[in-house]
């Protein structure tokens, strides 16, 4: 055997032997002699072991090769061996088994297609088939089916329904022809062993499989050393003895014994190789840098996980938590999946996972099947070469559990949806709301990726966007009303405060009148003394003078004494009043505080209430788009969505509700939807035309169309007709002009008001035309070409000046709306923002590793949008030169940016086919997103009053569509679509038992008068 010694490897690593590789098969002498004689008797056999004990190795490299040597006076010796793997489309494989030595590739395509309908819809196909021409043998013919459990563990809950008459159509195929009449017709498959009880629900397979099986057991260890040590002398080289029996003792007891000892003789093998000392025997040292048993397949994929860039490991992680999985009882499990399927559920290029799917099905790797010899195509199944990656590779075994914990979560979160969605749970709350956001954040569910587990994917989401928008506005009111609440207790308090002054002094004032009172009691008392003295000393003849001296002083006294004592009630009383003021303020305090904390509530039942509408609107019209063969319902679902949105103030750029409208307007037909056709190739360039509902177009077709887009019918005028073609062009803001710039370096001047003045040329660049803006005031028209000069035009004395800073070579501008600031793109993809009349005055925009792809300016605003070629859009201050918002618009390239001037509206395109509308004051929200573009979206533009947005794309026909920016454009026609109303089941079903019933549209006949009466 000639072995590349650069390339060659005696060990298979976790993947089987392949038939070429016999000479390195050891080990199974004695099954493989047995196995032979009993498929030669029986015609058929059943080769049944657990995964990893060599099944497919034995026929690969056991019966395969015995067979070729058997003779025999019934038959030539030729034997026509066709293997095949069942798959997700088990007739389609086999055809393709039967078929693929057919070396002429027309022949072989048409061979497939006859041979797959004869399969698939007559019972003795398989018999037919092998009696056709092509295929016709004197020999034996030897089908061998490969991993035949495939038929069952293939049916995942997404394949299933498709896939169970298929497998019994198979079954039934296969046992037809083995026990037809067909004496030269051998069958033999491998199975695996826990799979054998899908088999007897087969009756005719189960009684073949009990009449000629052959369970496949361990290999004996005097048998092991062999498969350790003949492959290795094999080719050319020596071990180490004491070697082999470490590795045998440290693995024979594994039950992934064989695929592990394989993988790690693999590597050590590769070690020995790279050191280039073919003299030397395989060591203890080239099996410990291989990882030894333990750690070789880890290192291993780890080595091969490190050589990806960032985008690589992001896909590589996800491909891998796509392909594996825990079961109900907490078991790691593998999920094979489709390559259409792992695309949609990563999000990811059919390019990027090639990538990835390359490195890990490399032969020297193998981590993946099918093998890389194996053409892959949307429908190829990805699977695990073996169960032993789950248990042995570490970051896989990390990924399982997080990927086990991202379900939980996403299960959690839906069934808390669909709570909710009922009436019979709140939104999230934190530290809930928290945990759900990072796990959003960090792990970017799909919709792909949540079918495996539960279909309300939507519903789910918009739960979680609900719940998190209603938090960060509950904070916000929250920190309005205690700004308000501490303004108020300030107002209150400095009330309260100048209350207690004012109660403080009159305080004072009673105290000070009650001492001076008290003193003027004691002067009293010390005159009355001293009067009494006097009259002591009188004499008696004037006693009755006296006397009534003495009454009358008494009574002035006692009148002195009234009055203070009716000064002190007075100012008690004026105390106690003025406590029972204050009590009566605290009080009124407290019922205003309470007051305020009611309505805060009934705010906050209302706010709920209102986002369980908006919630349960975006629900129907995301379940109108799953609505089958059901145009009433599909219609009413979508309709009635957009009324609850509207209703309860939702947003007018929501994509649900928009493309459950959308939905409906293609298939109803709408003059809202409108298709223009004028050009026979792609389309170029698109522009609205200032002030008018008109735009002009520029395809490869050499033409430059002016278009109306009042009316349903399409008009346009010539503007342009010839060989050049225009790649770019502008409309001056006066409507008169339109500068058009070609791939030779010429700039055309093309009047289009209908006026008769001539057109002109403008000739300074050496290089095609990328970008031409006028100024704000039409006087000039600036350009940029692949020369990397940008010029600005003085349009009357048609002359330019250079605005080239010598910084960067700029092919690409645009211009702010004052002209004060250009926005470049260099060939290198970093971007330039100067100002012209000061050089000196600019900075640079991007950063390593990607490149820009668009740029444009904000108009009446310093503000800047840059697209780069990996989806990410940045929105930039120029005057601060910082990012203010960036967020992921497409996979690949963003070829173009615009604003909507009329409404707080983003569009963007990319590479990746769509054109999607961005909410300019929510830019986390979704974005409305247009897949069903003829490729990807090459220009596109807002019409001038921000009603519509127009885009050309790929396609040679219908390549201009008209859509409306928002949802109430379709919904002005709503219930003209409409056939009838809910009935009270489906309100049920679709909207909630607690949610009042309504008409979403009046009575027929009315809708019928007021459509004929417009």
């Amino acid at each position: 055997m000639n072995i590349d010694a650069e390339k060659f490897n005696p060990f298979p690593g976790i993947r089987p032997f392949n038939p070429e590789e016999s000479d390195f098969f050891f080990g199974r002498d004695n099954e493989t002699e047995e196995i032979t004689g009993k498929l030669l008797k029986n015609r058929f056999l059943a080769v049944i072991g657990v995964s990893g004990e060599g099944k497919s190795s034995l026929i690969n490299c056991g019966i395969l090769s015995k067979i070729s040597s058997i003779r025999s006076d019934d038959f030539s010796s030729d034997w026509r061996v066709f293997s095949m793997r069942p798959g997700t489309d088990p007739a389609g494989n086999l055809a393709d088994g039967l078929v693929k030595n057919i070396t002429d590739s027309g022949e072989r395509e048409s061979l497939y297609h006859e041979v797959l309908d004869i399969l698939k819809n007559k019972p003795d196909g398989l018999s037919e088939v092998l009696d056709m021409p092509s295929l016709r043998t004197s020999g034996r013919v030897l089908i061998v089916i490969d991993q035949f459990e495939e038929l069952f563990s293939y049916r995942s809950p997404e394949i299933k329904p498709e896939m169970e008459k298929e497998t019994e159509r198979f079954v039934d195929l296969v046992i037809r022809a083995v026990l037809g009449d067909r004496p030269n017709l051998f069958l033999v498959l491998a199975l695996r062993a826990d799979m054998l009880s899908e088999c007897a629900k087969f009756r005719k397979l189960g009684g073949l499989i009990n009449e000629s099986n052959y369970f496949l057991s361990k290999i004996k260890p005097e048998n092991f050393r062999k498969v350790i040590e003949r492959p290795v002398l094999k080719a050319g080289s020596t071990i180490d003895d004491k070697l082999v029996d470490a590795i045998i003792s440290e693995v024979y007891d594994r039950i992934d014994y064989l695929p592990v000892m394989q993988h790690a003789m693999m590597r050590t093998w590769s070690v020995w190789r790279e050191l280039d000392e073919p003299a030397r025997q395989i060591s203890f040292s080239d099996y410990e840098l291989a990882g030894t048993i333990v750690n070789s397949i880890s290192s291993h994929a780890n080595s091969v996980f490190e050589e990806l860039d960032n985008g690589g490991k992001r896909i590589c992680e996800r491909l891998f938590k796509a392909l594996t999985g825990k079961g109900s009882d907490g078991k790691v499990i593998r999920y094979p999946m489709k390559v259409k399927r792992i695309r949609e559920v990563i999000g990811c290029t059919g390019r990027e996972l090639s990538d990835v799917l390359y490195r890990f099905r490399d032969p020297s790797v193998s981590f993946l099947t099918p093998p890389a010899n194996v053409t892959l195509n949307d429908d190829s199944i990805i699977d695990l070469s073996h169960d032993s990656l789950m248990h042995l590779w570490d970051l896989l075994k990390k990924w399982i559990e997080e990927e086990a914990e991202s379900v939980q979560m996403y299960l959690r979160l839906s069934e808390a949806s669909e709570l909710y969605q009922q009436g019979k749970a709140t939104l999230l709350k934190q530290p809930d709301l928290q945990l759900a956001i990072d796990w959003r954040d960090r792990n970017k569910p799909t919709l792909e990726w949540a079918r495996k587990y539960n279909p309300a994917f939507e519903r789910a989401v918009v739960y979680l966007r609900t719940s998190e928008k209603e938090f960060i506005e509950t904070e916000e009111r929250k920190a309005r009303q205690q700004k308000w609440r501490l303004k108020r207790i300030r107002i209150i308090s400095s009330v309260l405060a100048s209350l207690a002054v004012l109660t403080t002094f009159a305080m004072t004032g009673v105290f000070i009148s009650k001492i001076s009172t008290e003193r003027k009691l004691k002067v009293a008392e010390r005159q009355r003394n001293e009067a009494a003295e006097q009259k002591k000393m009188a004499d008696q003849f004037a006693t009755l003078a006296i006397r009534r001296s003495i009454e009358s002083d008494s009574l002035i006294t006692e009148a002195n004494h009234k009055e203070q004592k009716e000064r002190i009630l007075r100012g008690e009383a004026q105390k106690l009043a003025l406590a029972s003021r204050l009590q009566t303020e605290q009080a009124n305090s407290e019922k205003l505080l309470a007051e305020l904390k009611a309505e805060e509530a009934t705010s906050q039942r209302i706010e709920t209430s209102r986002l369980r509408m908006i919630s349960v609107a975006k629900s129907m019209s995301l379940r109108s788009l799953q609505v089958q063969d059901q145009d009433d319902l599909q219609a009413l679902l979508a309709y009635q969505a957009y009324l609850f949105n509207r209703k309860n103030k939702g947003s007018r750029n929501d994509a649900d509700i928009y493309n459950g409208l959308y939905n409906i307007a293609k298939n109803r037909g709408s003059s809202s939807l409108r298709f223009f056709r004028g050009h026979e190739g792609r389309i170029n360039n698109l522009a609205s035309i200032p002030g008018k509902n008109e735009f002009v177009s520029s395809g490869t077709d050499g033409r430059i169309l002016r278009w109306k887009l009042e009316g349903q019918e399409q008009t346009y005028r010539v503007l342009y007709s010839g060989s050049d073609i225009y790649g770019t062009f502008a409309v001056s803001p006066e409507a008169d002009w339109l500068a058009c710039g070609s791939r030779n370096a010429g700039i055309r001047m093309i009047p289009i008001n209908g006026n008769e003045l001539p057109g002109y040329n403008l000739e300074g660049h050496s290089g095609e035309i990328r970008s031409l803006i006028f100024s704000y005031d039409g006087k000039h028209l600036y350009s940029a070409a692949l020369d990397g000069k940008v010029l600005k035009w003085d349009l009357e004395a048609r002359t330019s000046v250079d605005l080239s800073t010598g910084q960067m070579q700029v092919t690409s501008i645009d211009i702010s709306s004052n002209n004060k600031y250009i926005a470049g793109i260099g060939a290198e993809g970093k971007a330039l923002i100067w100002d012209p009349e000061k050089k000196s005055d600019n900075f640079r925009i991007g950063s390593e590793g990607r490149a820009i792809k668009a740029i444009k300016f904000k108009p009446e605003e310093e503000r800047i949008a840059i697209g780069y070629d990996d989806g990410m859009v940045e929105l930039w201050d120029i005057s601060s030169r910082t990012i203010i918002a960036e967020f992921r618009a497409h996979h690949g390239d963003v070829t173009n940016i615009r604003f909507n001037t009329k409404q707080p509206q983003i569009a963007t395109s990319g590479m990746d086919g769509t054109l999607k509308l961005w909410d300019e004051n929510d830019l986390s929200a979704i974005p409305v997103s247009f897949t069903d573009n003829g490729g990807p979206v090459l220009a596109f533009e807002f019409s001038s009053d921000g009603s519509v947005i127009i885009s050309g794309d790929m396609s040679e026909k219908n390549n201009m569509i008209i859509r409306p920016t928002y949802a109430d454009t379709f919904a002005a026609d709503g219930c003209l679509y409409v056939k009838r109303n809910f009935t009270p089941d489906e309100w049920l079903a679709y909207v909630g038992k607690d949610i009042e019933y309504e008409k979403t549209c009046s009575d027929p006949e009315h809708r019928i008068r007021i459509r004929e009466i417009r």
